[in-house]
């Protein structure tokens, strides 16, 4: 595939993520569902009509379906820390996997890992199943147990001082409320192939950063 094949995907792809996101909005503001997996369906069988796939969906469409729960793992890095820091996450839908990865120049190791979380979800539509594994305790005890003391508590500790990384909470916590999530907790670095693939990702957007 040639540069200017390449970027005319990427466009594409693109404009049909806006479309999905826009179709998503209207949905939740007309509290209609039902519209919704009817357009996206609709888009669908656009993207494999001009993919040529046969009814084999391509990566790009993982993000679009309801059909299967769709498997997330995700880690972030920073070295220092803080510093610049690099995200990665893979996922993965009936067979049908992608990789994204992103970076900061300054961050910290939580930013990147929340950030992962958020950017994987903002992959896919209200309504998703999605079971999401990752190594940080920070994420996934925040996301089920400690965001709701937090929020009682006018997103405040328990020492009275204002929660850290809020805008992310809230971005993290609007995404779970429109959509089914489960979590799941590994150690990080003891072999587990796409927790392992994940860390790789996130360095390797991390030390695209700052070249030597």
């Amino acid at each position: 595939m040639g540069k200017g094949e390449s970027k005319q995907r990427a466009r594409a792809v693109g404009r049909l993520r806006d479309l999905a996101d826009r179709l998503a909005e209207w949905a939740a503001d007309k509290n209609d569902w039902k519209q919704f997996e009817e357009g996206v369906g609709r888009l669908e069988a656009m993207v494999k009509e001009a993919s040529g796939t046969g009814g084999r969906a391509a990566p790009e469409q993982v993000e679009l379906s309801l059909n299967d729960r769709i498997e997330i793992w995700c880690d972030g890095s920073c070295s220092p820390n803080p510093g610049p820091g690099g995200w990665g996450v893979i996922m993965d839908q009936g067979g049908k996997r992608i990789e994204l990865s992103g970076g900061a120049l300054t961050a910290t190791n939580n930013i990147m890992e929340m950030t992962a979380a958020i950017e994987a979800l903002k992959k896919t539509p209200p309504k998703t199943r999605a079971h999401i594994t990752t190594d940080s305790r920070y994420v996934m005890d925040g996301i089920t147990k400690w965001i709701h003391g937090w929020k009682k508590k006018g997103w405040r500790k328990s020492d009275g001082k204002p929660v850290l990384n809020q805008s992310l909470w809230k971005e993290l916590d609007a995404l779970v409320e429109r959509r089914h999530v489960t979590w799941e907790w590994v150690a990080g670095h003891t072999g587990h192939a796409e927790n392992e693939r994940c860390d790789e990702l996130a360095n390797e957007a991390r030390r695209a950063l700052t070249p030597p």
